[in-house]
């Protein structure tokens, strides 16, 4: 049964030397499989695996770890395969743990600004900007020197003039026509990818990325209004670290 998993049946006559990088993986996970351990440790099993099959092997082990009820401890960069097929993700910076929890819950409420750039497929984008005027509830912030944006985000330990980093991800940006909570920016990348378009905008440090519809016609060279949802916004402090 692991072979066939696995897809190795026509290599079991094969000599360890004959194998490619990827075979010799897919042996690896055999062997641990057919002893039948109540903990498995995978250290980044899928790494030498094409894109396809890297696809399979992730459902084949979701599958694999419900069928055997044992837990298995999953070490990988990849925040793909974190976010597909764990419980619970422990993410590590510089051997320390960053933050630990369900892979929707760190997707939502990153804690700081690691885990905010770590979790998510363009990452999340992040502007460095600085605090206008505060109140008890509530904050209003320079947006990339265009305009102001109100947060209702209250924090005793924030002032005015603050540095601060605010976050917020692709689908959290619209392209609008409206300049309300908007930005105006040149688009200078377009990646289709059938289900959905990620425009990627020109800005000072590094691109602003905007998640849109599939079919959309903005192409390069289009100057654009992007609205943000100030609801969907995440605001760190000066030590990277959520308000």
């Amino acid at each position: 049964d692991a072979a066939k998993i696995l897809q190795i049946e026509e290599l079991l006559q094969r000599k360890p030397k004959q194998l490619s990088g990827g075979q010799r993986q897919r042996v690896a996970i055999g062997r641990a499989i057919t002893r039948k351990p109540k903990v498995f440790l995978f250290d980044e099993p899928l790494s030498n695996l094409d894109a396809a099959l890297r696809v399979q092997m992730r459902v084949e082990l979701a599958k694999l770890h419900d069928q055997l009820d044992a837990t298995m401890i999953y070490v990988t960069h990849d925040q793909t395969e974190a976010m597909t097929m764990a419980d619970k993700i422990v993410v590590l910076d510089q051997g320390k743990i960053s933050q630990s929890g369900s892979p929707m819950d760190l997707y939502h409420n990153p804690k700081n600004l690691f885990v905010g750039g770590f979790i998510g497929s363009p990452k999340m984008n992040f502007i460095k900007t600085k605090v206008l005027k505060k109140s008890a509830q509530s904050i209003s912030i320079n947006l990339l020197g265009q305009k102001s944006l109100l947060l209702k985000k209250a924090s005793s330990n924030l002032k005015t003039g603050d540095e601060i980093t605010l976050g917020i991800r692709p689908e959290h940006l619209k392209v609008s026509k409206s300049l309300k909570y908007a930005w105006t920016g040149k688009v200078f990348v377009v990646e289709k990818l059938g289900s959905g378009t990620f425009l990627y905008l020109e800005k000072e440090d590094e691109p602003l990325v905007v998640e849109t519809d599939g079919d959309s016609k903005i192409k390069v060279g289009d100057i654009i209004n992007v609205a943000f949802n100030p609801d969907k916004c995440h605001v760190f402090n000066a030590n990277k670290e959520i308000i």
